[in-house]
């Protein structure tokens, strides 16, 4: 490898190309590191002809084009020169609004793009798939609005008004070009073409933007490709896959980044685990590494195979984690959204390779939602029993493999059914009479809304069960029919031992209900609230039509009742 310094003039001139390889994460610098550069550049204008050292980019020279392009892949130092050549954009267009053309068009044709040429050879620097287009438009000038929620958009909207702000006095806009071009230096360090880009910059990975899980994992598979595939393969598979995940870290920008990368690296960390491995959540991309490594030594190895797999398990992932934006068909959808609210997360490595046998039409969608189902079952009737949840990973991890040691081995419901009934201890898979107790004695409403939304859940599935018509419940909320707070006329109701029987009895499932509006519920008498909860239409609350008193005897009784449906609805 060979270092010289460099001006930002020298790298950029001529025919040449700069391209931000596969490997490479999208433009990811924050507005801390455009600050920080914005007043590098400010500090230099008191400092005369005294030179900026910026960094370095770590470049490797490939074989120029038909169309005598100098093509360089950028291995480090991309985020650096991809927002030099924003602000030159943006100077460029700041320069047209002032009126300074003949500056603007040298700017643009010298620095930014390649006079003569079509296409991608149009421009100096191409970055990685996901931000080219507006990379593209920033360099036309297009302001199109489709890329606001780009970072590199972001970046260029930033240095555009650091500029208009900063106003040039005649003259002063040669001077800051001059500095841009000039000043700044750059140690570029060159590799030898027959070294593996990809190895180099494994191996400077040391500092700057750290990369995550999911990009390593990326790039580690796209330099396993044949290099003549990986353009076309990244188009059409992992690109799509990035951008899925994406839609779905729903927070800003640029945190966006960093959610994204968690749910795709939480994806391949369950896929890892699928067949009963215990694997880190630190060492995915070790373990990936170390799988393709050790399977490349098989001749009959093919990593196009090995990647299309990993890719549909995480599609599989998106739909049970986000089932409301990836699973198109709708009794999956519904089955793992209360999968979700029941805060079932461990189940899904088992479920992936359920879903990998229903897309592979080893299961028909009957025999999916029933075993669903039958998870349902297991996870609630353990949360009626305070069975330990820790051993839930463990378990999830080995049941696809012990479903399958099963003699009959074709038929996962029936071997599902069996192996969870099998277990024993803190395994078990509680019966009808442990799990009647737990929903009579058990308090299940807290200060938590997660907890709270599952009690929800457990009361509008018992709600559905009892009626025919289609019932929705989103707007429906808890509420206790003996109050959280005790008024003279409920101590009285309740007896000489109020206090005990409201501690006991307060927050278990027979003393709660579901109502539209329980703000003028709260602390009313007794009677008072059942004249409120005829109006409402919620099944829950026909029971409640012909009582005349509240106390310990009724809520057990109610508890009685409620636990037969739900021992029907949540069946062993």
């Amino acid at each position: 490898m060979k270092a010289s310094e460099t001006s930002l003039r020298n790298l950029l001139e001529g025919t040449k190309q700069f391209q931000i390889p596969l490997f490479q994460r999208p433009y990811s610098w924050d507005k801390s590191k455009w600050e920080t550069l914005w007043e590098d550049l400010m500090s230099l204008y008191d400092k005369e002809q005294e030179p900026h050292f910026l960094g370095s980019i770590v470049t490797q020279s490939i074989p120029g084009t038909a169309e005598g392009i100098s093509p360089y892949v950028v291995i480090d130092g991309q985020q650096r020169l991809t927002t030099l050549a924003i602000i030159i954009a943006a100077l460029r267009n700041y320069l047209q609004e002032k009126n300074h053309t003949e500056l603007a068009e040298e700017l643009y044709e010298y620095y930014l793009i390649n006079k003569f040429k079509k296409d991608d050879d149009y421009y100096k620097i191409l970055p990685t798939q996901d931000d080219r287009e507006a990379y593209k438009s920033i360099i036309k000038n297009q302001n199109s609005r489709e890329f606001d929620n780009k970072i590199i958009y972001k970046a260029y909207q930033y240095f555009k008004e650091r500029l208009k702000k900063k106003n040039f006095a005649e003259g002063e806009h040669k001077l800051f070009k001059n500095i841009l071009l000039e000043r700044l230096i750059l140690v570029n360090i060159t590799s030898d073409s027959e070294e593996n880009p990809y190895l180099i910059f494994e191996s400077l990975n040391t500092k700057g933007q750290e990369l995550t899980q999911a990009d390593l994992v990326r790039n580690y598979v796209f330099m396993k490709l044949p290099s003549e595939q990986r353009e076309d393969i990244y188009k059409q598979k992992w690109q799509p896959l990035e951008a899925s995940f994406k839609r779905l870290a729903t927070t800003e920008p640029i945190k966006k980044e960093e959610k994204y990368a968690e749910l795709l690296t939480n994806s391949f960390w369950f896929y890892l685990r699928k067949d009963g491995e215990s694997i880190s959540q630190k060492e995915v991309y070790k373990e990936i590494k170390k799988r393709l490594d050790k399977n490349a030594e098989n001749n009959n190895f093919n990593i196009k195979d090995k990647l299309d797999e990993l890719i549909n398990f995480a599609e599989y992932y998106q739909c049970l984690v986000c089932p409301q934006e990836s699973e198109n068909k709708e009794e999956l959808k519904d089955r793992f959204s209360r999968l979700n609210r029941l805060d079932f997360g461990t189940g899904h490595i088992f479920l992936l390779n359920i879903y990998k046998d229903f897309q592979d039409k080893h299961l028909s969608i009957q025999d999916f939602l029933q075993i669903v189902d039958c998870l349902e079952s297991y996870f609630v009737r353990r949360s009626f029993v305070n069975k330990s949840t820790r051993i839930l990973g463990k378990i999830f991890e080995n049941l696809y493999k012990d479903i399958k040691k099963e003699t009959n081995s074709n038929n996962t419901l029936f071997n599902l059914k069996k192996v969870l009934r099998d277990y024993k201890g803190e395994k078990s898979w509680p019966s009808d009479d442990e799990f009647r107790e737990g929903l009579i004695k058990k308090d299940i409403y807290s200060k938590n809304a997660k907890t709270n939304d599952r009690v929800k859940l457990i009361l509008e599935t018992i709600e559905r069960r009892m009626t025919k018509e289609m019932v929705d419940t989103k707007n429906l909320t808890i509420e206790h029919i003996m109050p959280q707070k005790l008024t003279a006329h409920w101590q009285d109701m309740l007896g000489d031992n109020h206090e005990q029987i409201h501690k006991t009895w307060l927050h278990t499932l027979g003393n709660l209900t579901l109502t539209a509006d329980n703000s003028g519920l709260s602390n009313k008498q007794f009677l008072d609230k059942v004249s409120l909860l005829k109006d409402s239409n919620v099944s829950l609350n026909k029971y409640f039509y012909d009582k005349n008193v509240w106390n310990k005897e009724e809520i057990e009784k109610r508890a009685n009742y409620l636990a037969d449906l739900a021992i029907e609805i949540w069946s062993r």
